[in-house]
């Protein structure tokens, strides 16, 4: 990668989601000095590494008509994933803990969800959430430790687990455990989800609104970027 040819930024996961957004693909190399919250991407890419990764392309269906479309290099999230991000905002100056302290307080709910993966047939699901995650970070901490940022495909989680499940889950994954997974994990390349009724979307950790519907595909390999030391780097 050129440094002079690349366009440098410093944040997070959400400061790169609105960078995409606000550039046409194919996408410049990008150098990352990372400043951010969660940081997913950043850690799973390694500071002063390189790589080519997926990116998702979401496509949503607003809330009295319209569409968004934008990019993820994380994580889309709706229902319990959503609640959490939400929570997490007055929380900020617990950095990466801010998610793992706003799931203390944060209760989750059943919805009913339409899910269609990769093509198949839509199903009916009822769940506490769903969440799509391309790299091996979720919340601050290595939830996905077999995944991949680069295979061109994506982790679809569905959310079952009430709230004393939930934080036996979260425990396992900040002590680097991983002994306790309720939850169901699909690999996918496309998915569908709608809700039942109209629900915030989160993506990178950017609260986008309420949604009634998102199709989402994974661009292979669609972004270079490096991750510096510094701003040096």
């Amino acid at each position: 990668m050129n440094p002079r040819s690349s366009v440098w930024v410093a944040g997070g996961d959400g400061t790169l989601f609105h960078l995409l957004c606000r550039l046409a693909p194919p996408w410049p190399p990008i150098v990352l000095i990372p400043n951010g919250r969660g940081n997913a991407l950043a850690r799973d890419i390694g500071m002063g590494h390189e790589a080519c990764v997926d990116v998702i392309r979401v496509r949503a269906a607003r809330v009295g008509g319209g569409t968004l479309e934008c990019y993820s290099l994380s994580s889309v999230g709706l229902g319990y994933p959503a609640d959490v991000t939400r929570r997490s905002s007055p929380l900020r100056f617990l950095r990466r803990f801010s998610y793992a302290g706003a799931a203390l307080f944060t209760v989750p709910r059943w919805r009913e969800f339409e899910i269609s993966l990769d093509g198949g047939p839509p199903r009916r699901a009822r769940l506490r959430g769903v969440l799509v995650n391309s790299t091996r970070y979720t919340g601050g901490f290595e939830a996905l430790p077999a995944s991949s940022n680069s295979d061109g495909e994506a982790e679809c989680l569905e959310l079952t687990a009430g709230y004393t499940a939930q934080m036996a889950h979260n425990l396992s994954v900040i002590s680097g455990l991983h002994c306790y997974a309720p939850v169901r994990v699909s690999r996918v390349r496309r998915a569908h989800i709608a809700p039942a009724g109209a629900l915030e979307l989160m993506i990178d950790g950017e609260m986008l609104g309420e949604v009634e519907a998102i199709d989402l595909e994974v661009m292979h390999r669609a972004l270079q970027i490096r991750i510096a030391r510094s701003f040096a780097g």
